[in-house]
C-alpha cells in the first residue's frame, strides 16, 4: 500500500515554529485590548469571540477539505496567509491608527484561518501507528506548548521590545512554518490525483456527525468538551488577563508569566503521557476527573491568593488541561476510522471552540456585572456540578480504548 511521504521531525518542527507565533499572539492580542486600548472586560470577551466564532463556524468545513486535499501543500498555503492580519496590525499600530474595530477585524481573519489549519494539522498524525498514537499525540502537544511558552516569553517583553518587532517575529515564524510543513508532508502526484476530489458535500458532514450521534459515549464527550470551552477556557481567555490587571495590578510580563506556568503544567502532563508504554484503559474517566479538577481550582483563584499560591493553581490548572487535551484526542484517534478522522477531529474541536466564544463573552459579562471574585466562584461551582453529574449518569465514565487505525 502506497503512503504519502511523511516526516514526524519536520512535522514537530512546524508545530514548534507555528506555536511560537501563536504564543506571541495569545499575549499580545488581549493586552492590546485591555492594556493599550483600555477596553473593558466585556469588550475583551467580544474581542476573543472575534477570533473564536469564525473558527467555530468554518471548522467542520475545514476538516472535510483536509480529508480531500494534500495536507502539506494546503497547510503551507494557510500558514503564509497568517501574514495578512499580522501585517494589518503592524501597519495600523505603526501609523497610530489602531482601533478596537480593527483589532476585531484582525481577530476574525485569524479565526477564519484557524478553522482550516487545525483539522489539517491534527489529521496528519494519522500517518503514525495507532499503537504509539498516544505518544505521538503527547509529543506534538509537548512541542506545541513548549514553543508557545517561548512565544509567551517574547510577548512578555513588550515594553522592552517594540510591538512591530514582535509582529515581525510572528510573520517570520509563520513563513518558516509554511516551509517546514511542506517538507513534513511532501507532495506526491499519484496520491494527490486520487485524494483531491470535489467540493465537500453536506453528506460528508452528515456522515461525520453520525459517528457521534450513534455513540452516546462520544456524544457526551462532545458535551463535556463544549462545557470545557464554555467554563474553564472562558476564564482563561478573559478572566486571567483581567485578574492580572485589576487584582494584581500587573502588566504584559505578569500575564505572560502566568501563561508560561499554565503551559508548563500542560507540558508536564503530556511528558508523563508520552512516557507511558501502554495506551489509556479508561480514558473517559480521565476526561471527567480532569474537568472536575479544573473546576475546583477556579475557587482558589477567586480568593485573590498570594503569588506563590496563584502560581501553583495556574500550574495545576495547566496540568489538568494538558491531560484532557491528550486524552480527548487519543480517544478519537483510536476509535474513529482513518477515512473520517479529520472530520471527527473537526467536530471535536467545534465542540470546544463552540463553547469558548460564549464562555469568553459570558465571563466578561459576569466579571463586569458581579466582580471577578464572584464570577470565578460561580463558574467554578457550575463546573464541579457538571463533572459530578457526568460521572454518575454518563456512559462516558465507562468508555474504553479500542484500536481503529486500520479501519476504513
Amino acid at each position: 500500500m502506497t503512503s504519502p511521504i511523511f516526516s514526524i521531525q519536520y512535522y514537530l518542527a512546524a508545530i514548534g515554529t507555528n506555536s511560537i507565533a501563536t504564543g506571541i499572539h495569545s499575549v499580545l492580542f488581549p493586552w492590546l485590548v485591555i492594556g493599550v486600548l483600555g477596553a473593558s472586560a466585556s469588550q475583551l470577551g467580544l474581542a476573543q469571540m472575534a477570533i473564536l466564532l469564525p473558527n467555530t463556524i468554518f471548522l467542520l468545513f475545514g476538516g472535510v477539505i483536509s480529508d480531500r486535499v494534500h495536507r502539506g501543500t494546503w497547510l503551507s498555503l494557510l500558514y503564509m496567509l497568517y501574514i495578512i492580519p499580522l501585517s494589518m496590525l503592524w501597519w495600523f499600530y505603526e501609523f497610530n491608527t489602531l482601533t478596537f474595530q480593527l483589532l476585531l477585524l484582525s481577530g476574525v481573519m485569524f479565526g477564519f484561518l484557524n478553522a482550516f489549519v487545525q483539522p489539517a494539522r491534527e489529521s496528519l498524525l494519522v500517518f503514525t501507528p495507532s499503537q504509539v498514537m498516544h505518544q505521538s499525540v503527547a509529543k506534538s502537544i509537548v512541542v506545541k506548548f513548549i514553543a508557545q511558552g517561548v512565544g509567551f516569553g517574547f510577548a512578555g517583553l513588550l515594553g522592552y521590545i517594540d510591538l512591530p518587532v514582535l509582529l515581525g517575529t510572528q510573520i517570520f515564524m509563520f513563513g518558516l512554518s509554511s516551509f517546514l510543513i511542506s517538507r513534513a508532508h511532501r507532495f506526491n502526484e499519484n496520491l494527490s490525483k486520487k485524494n483531491i476530489a470535489s467540493k465537500p458535500s453536506w453528506k460528508d458532514i452528515k456522515n461525520a456527525l453520525t459517528l457521534f450521534v450513534d455513540n452516546q459515549s462520544f456524544l457526551h464527550l462532545l458535551f463535556l468538551v463544549f462545557a470545557t470551552g464554555l467554563l474553564p477556557f472562558g476564564v482563561y481567555l478573559v478572566g486571567l488577563p483581567v485578574l492580572v490587571q485589576q487584582v494584581y495590578d500587573g502588566g504584559a510580563m505578569l500575564l505572560a508569566g502566568l501563561q508560561v506556568l499554565f503551559t508548563c503544567g500542560i507540558i508536564s502532563a503530556n511528558v508523563a503521557v508520552a512516557r507511558r508504554v501502554n495506551d489509556f484503559v479508561n480514558p473517559g474517566k480521565l476526561m471527567v476527573i480532569s474537568f472536575f479538577w479544573r473546576g475546583t481550582l477556579f475557587s482558589f483563584a477567586a480568593l485573590s491568593p498570594p503569588f506563590w499560591i496563584l502560581f501553583s493553581v495556574i500550574f495545576l490548572w495547566g496540568f489538568s488541561t494538558g491531560l484532557s487535551i491528550v486524552v480527548g484526542r487519543t480517544i478519537l484517534h483510536n476509535n474513529i476510522s482513518v477515512s473520517y478522522r479529520a472530520r471527527a477531529l473537526s467536530i471535536y474541536q467545534i465542540s470546544l471552540v463552540g463553547g469558548t466564544p460564549l464562555g469568553a463573552w459570558l465571563c466578561g459579562v459576569l466579571i463586569h456585572s458581579l466582580g471577578i471574585n464572584i464570577a470565578f466562584v460561580l463558574i467554578s461551582s457550575i463546573t464541579v456540578i457538571l463533572a459530578i453529574a457526568v460521572s454518575l449518569f454518563s456512559p462516558l465514565w465507562e468508555l474504553k480504548t479500542t484500536d481503529s487505525y486500520n479501519k476504513e
